[in-house]
């Protein structure tokens, strides 16, 4: 089955992919900033490939840290208790001040409904504040958990979290109007990799898409299809 196709195997239409929003928010962005902000933005999506960051990030036949954490409505949700009811994806996200995260959050509950039919759940995680992510789920009538990561613990459980060097912490301050440390009421200026995790039912991963680049998502339904092919 293409990737492009839904549970039906018909075509899904470029209007109902991910990446078809992703793109227009890349050339927007482009547009406004500055010649010196892209190269700084590009300059450490760069360093984040070739520095070994991604190398820590935990691949297929990795067993999957189990963690217990807060959703958007206070109750804290266990991984290994998801996981007897079959797989989980899970996918990791920067905060609702990041449009490329809003997008894919969006996307993942559009197709939420798909990803249970494919006998999965589904939980989103990020460092931000729980006043953000229960704001952020309210927003946009989140179907699925939305789980709160204080100071990235989980994300670094899974390989995926860089500090800020100085001249982005400043280009994300000044530029952006984003202090990361205080949305995220963290104790240090840290991201995760944007990342989506296929766990199967025995706690071993199945699947990773991690990219460095945060402007570009895996598409919901290419999850969907690994589902369906190696879990039914």
């Amino acid at each position: 089955m293409n990737i492009t196709e839904n549970k039906s195997g018909t075509p899904v239409s470029a209007k109902d992919l991910l990446e078809t929003r992703l793109k227009k928010l890349r050339e927007f962005y482009s547009s406004k900033l500055s010649e010196g902000d892209n190269e700084k933005m590009e300059r450490h999506i760069d360093f984040l490939r070739k520095s070994g960051a991604v190398d820590h990030i935990l691949k297929v036949g990795d067993t999957a840290p189990v963690f217990k954490l807060k959703n958007q409505h206070n109750t804290i949700i266990d991984s290994t208790e998801l996981l007897k009811n079959g797989p989980l994806v899970v996918s990791f996200y920067r905060g609702s001040w990041c449009p490329y995260c809003v997008e894919e959050v969006k996307y993942l509950n559009k197709y939420y409904t798909e990803i249970k039919d494919a006998g999965a759940n589904l939980v989103v995680i990020s460092p931000q504040s729980f006043s953000r992510t229960e704001k952020q789920a309210s927003e946009i009538k989140l179907q699925y958990s939305m789980l709160v990561d204080a100071d990235n613990t989980v994300g670094k459980a899974f390989g995926l979290v860089y500090e800020f060097p100085q001249y982005l912490k400043d280009l994300y301050q000044g530029t952006f109007g984003n202090n990361i440390q205080d949305i995220n009421e963290g104790t240090a200026w840290e991201l995760p990799i944007p990342a989506r995790f296929v766990v199967g039912q025995g706690g071993i991963i199945q699947d990773v898409k991690a990219d460095p680049d945060y402007r570009f998502r895996p598409e919901p339904i290419e999850t969907i299809n690994f589902l369906k092919k190696h879990n039914n």
